[in-house]
């Protein structure tokens, strides 16, 4: 819609740099391409003259959906009842959505923290939205456990308490399918082991 200095005047207008041509008031322009766009519409009054200065208008189309990336997260097994994510999109001044473990969308910061939360699987939808209202239609989604508690160990074969050899073999086992084992032997470092654990040329003594 335009407005003018003067009453019965008529109006010329020229979409993207195309020749003045009249025009109603309103007017309705379009369906339009993605990209920039620019009305510069002139009001002509009843002598003939036409305004030397034109209003402008100018505006961008933008009708396609960001894409949206998780750049980085969480260890997939984590003792972090917290996860700390970044987000990327394909489109610069992108804003975030996020979903935790299905729960509704919320406005997020890039980066976010989530959390605390309690031991198990997890998952973070995220969904970037451009600055004309799209929104990713195929959020991205990253997926980690948090498992705090730590794991029990049981020494299930060891050499008898008095030994005449100087050798001994150790098998230990531990109810977590995810554990990973160390060692320390007569109070030295642990270090990673696995069972069995053999030792060789052990010295007289407990």
């Amino acid at each position: 819609t335009f407005s003018a200095s003067e009453t019965n005047v008529t109006y010329e207008c020229s979409l993207d740099g195309a020749s003045y041509d009249p025009c109603t008031n309103p007017v309705t322009f379009g369906p339009f391409a993605d990209g920039a766009h620019t009305l510069n519409v002139r009001a002509v009054d009843t002598a003939g003259n036409a305004d030397p200065t034109p209003a402008s208008s100018a505006w961008t189309v933008d009708t396609v959906a960001p894409d949206t990336g998780v750049v980085s997260g969480p260890p997939s097994v984590t003792n972090s009842a917290s996860a700390d994510f970044t987000f990327m999109s394909n489109e610069g001044g992108a804003t975030f959505e996020c979903s935790v473990d299905f729960g509704a969308w919320a406005a997020c910061s890039n980066p976010v923290t989530v959390g605390p939360l309690a031991d198990g699987a997890h998952r973070l939808d995220v969904r970037a939205k451009d600055g004309a209202g799209n929104i990713d239609a195929t959020p991205a989604t990253y997926t980690w456990t948090i498992d705090s508690a730590a794991p029990d160990t049981s020494i299930t074969a060891a050499p008898p308490a008095n030994s005449n050899s100087a050798a001994a073999s150790f098998s230990f086992t531990s109810p977590d399918p995810t554990a990973t084992f160390e060692c320390n032997l007569d109070g030295a470092a642990f270090a990673a082991c696995t069972s069995p654990k053999a030792y060789a040329s052990l010295t007289d003594g407990s």
